[in-house]
């Protein structure tokens, strides 16, 4: 399994400090992206506080990943090495249960994987997130970004204030004339 570089919280009012992992090796339906820009999140926050339950320290947010796809597993079709892509706070889901089939993966019914603070199905080891140098996700779980690269540090906070927002007003069908 590849070694990756994060930057980490070891306790709840400690610095952040540099750790190392590893991250799964790449499955057929993966792609690893070697990370550019990560926003900082006030849940990030939270999280490396200890402000929503044990963390299991070190731990290691970042949940407004963009950059670059390095590498793709063998059965992945929609993405290419070198391609922009951004990951928001989902990495995995069961994929097969009716909120799943809907799109609807944050409902999943087996239990989402998170991007952190989770477990990844695949290796029973912890998920850990975007203040590190790269990330592998299921191939469904990571967007493509077609913006310039001048302005990706800008499009990463847009992967969850940006979700957030848009979500209900696709759930509700807002558009031109709806309030």
């Amino acid at each position: 399994m590849p070694v990756a570089h994060a930057w980490a919280a070891h306790a709840a009012h400690a610095p952040f400090a540099p750790f190392q992992f590893q991250r799964r090796a790449l499955e057929p339906n993966d792609v690893r992206i070697d990370i550019l820009y990560c926003g900082i999140c006030h849940s990030d926050v939270h999280f490396a506080r200890g402000e929503w339950g044990d963390p299991s320290y070190p731990c290691v947010p970042g949940h407004e990943i963009v950059g670059r796809v390095s590498a793709v597993g063998d059965a992945v079709r929609s993405f290419k090495v070198g391609d922009l892509a951004g990951v928001g706070c989902l990495v995995d889901s069961c994929g097969h249960c009716g909120a799943c089939e809907e799109g609807l993966e944050q409902y999943c019914d087996g239990g989402s994987t998170g991007t952190y603070m989770s477990v990844e199905a695949q290796t029973g080891l912890p998920t850990y997130g975007g203040y590190s140098d790269f990330i592998v996700v299921r191939e469904s779980f990571a967007l493509h970004v077609r913006h310039p690269e001048s302005d990706l540090a800008a499009v990463a906070p847009l992967l969850c204030a940006g979700i957030t927002l848009w979500s209900p007003l696709r759930h509700w069908q807002a558009g031109p004339g709806k309030k």
